[in-house]
């Protein structure tokens, strides 16, 4: 085996290990945390598939957060007909006709990140800090209805809400994630109760939760736990999927060259990175009834990890699997944004903002390179394996 799984080896370069164990040992037991890792891509797509075998409801893993945390994101944890019905209040408006119409406003919003990074006057930026962060806040904020004078309030909590669903964390981020799941709550609270949900005169998240409550399709309550869940599911995964894409383009000089001469590739570009080495590493399940695979019997209650990004790898279903290559003949579906029932439903407005954030950023700063004697940082988190800093040279 190349590194422990979880050992900080493991986490300097997590891609040799999960082809060890595809080719020895395709269901793994991570010790540290008690929890099965599969690794092939088949058996991946089954586990994801298996609605029945598999549940999202009761895992172990929340038990570390702040109470709080738990009923705010309570909505992520429910298994159908629950799932079905929260799902389908906003399943539409993230449909890619729809998202397509705030093109303009994103843009703009992206536009006005990269007048920031001019007026800060550095060379040197983390552009995960000081770009790929404000992006998708704005852009949430856009598409959710909120007063613009707003926006700041969630720069603020977006960071605070993240580090509260760390599996380990201090007493005191412990009592501040679940102080700000409190005021987002209440503020979301206050916004509903004062009825002003469509700034711009058209269908907002928000303004169709409530419309759902009024409709009797679900509850206030789930009507806050919808809406702070969507929030931060937006927010984490496509930063990081904006500093991996510009990562990914600068340490292939020659597929960074290929989308400059076709600019028409930034799609592809986006979806290679999202296989390459995407924002989720693994899918968490457990196992809700006894389940045999290759000869090891996963028992209810174990917890699994679908290790969706080592399924990406897999040299059985993908060419050149370990090659970042962004105008690939043949397209092959990933599991970089799950499969089935949960599929992930702002997928189309993950990848717009991030192909227009990416696409603005090299244009404004055609000789951005990697800065010299500074590292890409990584979390330690599989679920969410973003990255902490990418440290660049605006005008190498």
């Amino acid at each position: 085996m190349a590194a422990p799984m979880m050992s900080p080896e493991f986490f300097e370069d997590v891609f040799p290990t999960y082809a060890w164990l595809r080719e020895h040992e395709p269901v793994h037991k991570i010790e540290p945390i008690n929890t099965w890792f599969i690794s092939r891509h088949a058996d991946v797509q089954a586990v994801l598939a298996d609605n029945e075998s598999f549940s999202v409801e009761k895992m172990p893993m929340t038990k570390a957060w702040h109470p709080d945390v738990r009923h705010a994101l309570s909505s992520l944890f429910m298994d159908d007909p629950d799932h079905a019905r929260l799902r389908g209040v906003v399943n539409n408006f993230f449909m890619p006709a729809n998202v397509m119409k705030r093109e303009a406003d994103i843009k703009a919003i992206i536009d006005a990140a990269i007048d920031g990074v001019r007026a800060s006057g550095k060379n040197v930026i983390d552009i995960e800090k000081e770009f790929a962060y404000t992006v998708p806040i704005d852009v949430l904020s856009l598409i959710m209805g909120l007063p613009k004078e707003d926006y700041a309030l969630f720069h603020d909590w977006a960071p605070k809400l993240a580090e509260a669903l760390q599996p380990q964390q201090t007493e005191a981020q412990r009592e501040e994630g679940g102080a700000t799941a409190r005021a987002i709550g209440e503020y979301l609270k206050g916004l509903f109760d004062k009825g002003d949900l469509k700034p711009h005169g058209e269908d907002t998240v928000l303004s169709l939760l409530k419309d759902a409550v009024d409709a009797g399709v679900m509850r206030e309550d789930e009507l806050l736990t919808q809406a702070v869940q969507l929030y931060i599911g937006g927010h984490e995964t496509t930063l990081s999927l904006i500093g991996k894409c510009i990562l990914c383009l600068l340490t292939h000089p020659s597929e960074l060259e290929k989308l400059r001469r076709d600019p028409t590739l930034a799609q592809k570009m986006v979806d290679e990175t999202v296989r390459f080495n995407g924002v989720s590493h693994v899918i968490g399940r457990r196992v809700a009834k006894d389940y045999e695979l290759h000869g090891i019997t996963l028992r209810e209650n174990d917890m699994v990890f679908a290790g969706n990004a080592s399924a990406n790898r897999d040299t059985n279903v993908y060419p050149d699997a370990d090659k970042y290559i962004i105008d690939r003949d043949k397209r092959v579906p990933h599991l970089g944004f799950g499969r089935g029932i949960r599929f992930c439903l702002g997928n189309h407005l993950a990848k717009l903002e991030t192909r227009l954030a990416v696409t603005a950023l090299f244009e404004a700063f055609p000789n951005m390179q990697l800065a010299k004697d500074m590292k890409p940082q990584f979390g330690t988190n599989l679920m969410l394996h973003g990255l902490l800093s990418l440290p660049v040279e605006l005008n190498a």
